[in-house]
C-alpha cells in the first residue's frame, strides 16, 4: 500500500527543515562546527532561532539531519544495490568507485563537518563511532561478496582495510581539490587501483583499467 501523500503543512515543515540544514551546512563548511552558532544558522536560513530549536532541538540533532539529507541526495543506497547486483568483480569495484565519487561530490563537506564535531563534542564522537562501525561492516560485507575473486595473497580483513583506505575522503580532497584532478580522473584511478590491489588478474576486465594505461 503506497504511503499517504504529505499534507501542505508537512511539506512546508520539511521545506523549512531543508532550508535550515542547507544554511547550517554552508556556514559550518565555511566557519567550522564550533564557530557556527544556532543564531547564525537562523539568520542565514531566514527563520527564528526558536524555529531551529523546535525543529531539531540542538546542533547535534541538526548534524544528524544533515547526514540524513546527505544520504537522501547522494543516492548511495541505490548505487550500493547496483554494485551488489553486478556479478563481475572488476565492474563491481568500478561501481564502488562511482559510489565513492558521488558521495564525495555531494557530501564531502558533511563528512568533514561530522569529523570536526566529533573532535570537540563527546556525544557527537560516540555517534560518529557508530557511523564508522557501520561503515566498516558495509565494507566487510562488500569484500565478502568478492571473496571468490580476491587475489591469492590477500585475506578479507586486509582487503576491507584497503578498501577503507582508498575510499577515504582525504584522498579525494588531496587529488581533486588540492592537485586539480577531475572527478572523472579520480573515479578512473580509484577503480583501477581497487582492481589492481584486490582481485586476481583472471577476474579483471580491461575496461576498468583506464587509469593504468
Amino acid at each position: 500500500m503506497p504511503s499517504p501523500r504529505p499534507t501542505h503543512r508537512q511539506r512546508q515543515a520539511q521545506e523549512t527543515k531543508d532550508r535550515i540544514i542547507a544554511a547550517a551546512r554552508s556556514l559550518m563548511a565555511a566557519k567550522g562546527w564550533a564557530a557556527t552558532t544556532i543564531d547564525a544558522i537562523a539568520s542565514e536560513a531566514g527563520v527564528a532561532t526558536q524555529t531551529i530549536y523546535a525543529a531539531f532541538g540542538n546542533k547535534r540533532a541538526l548534524l544528524e539531519g544533515m547526514r540524513h539529507t546527505m544520504l537522501r541526495d547522494s543516492k548511495i543506497p541505490e548505487l550500493m544495490a547496483q554494485a551488489a547486483a553486478e556479478p563481475d568483480a572488476s565492474r563491481r569495484l568500478g561501481l564502488w568507485a562511482q559510489l565513492v565519487r558521488q558521495q564525495m561530490e555531494t557530501s564531502y563537506d558533511v563528512i568533514s563537518i561530522h569529523r570536526q564535531a566529533a573532535a570537540s563534542d563527546p556525544k557527537v564522537a560516540a555517534a560518529y563511532r557508530k557511523v564508522l562501525d557501520n561503515r566498516a561492516r558495509t565494507l566487510a560485507d562488500f569484500i565478502h561478496s568478492l571473496r571468490a575473486d580476491l587475489a591469492a595473497n590477500i585475506d578479507e580483513a586486509t582487503a576491507s582495510d584497503l578498501l577503507w583506505c582508498f575510499s577515504n575522503e582525504e584522498i579525494y580532497r588531496e587529488l581533486v581539490e588540492e592537485r586539480g584532478w577531475s572527478a572523472d580522473r579520480y573515479q578512473e584511478w580509484l577503480a583501477a587501483t581497487l582492481v589492481a590491489q584486490l582481485i586476481t588478474p583472471q577476474a579483471r576486465q580491461p575496461d576498468t583499467l583506464t587509469a593504468e594505461t
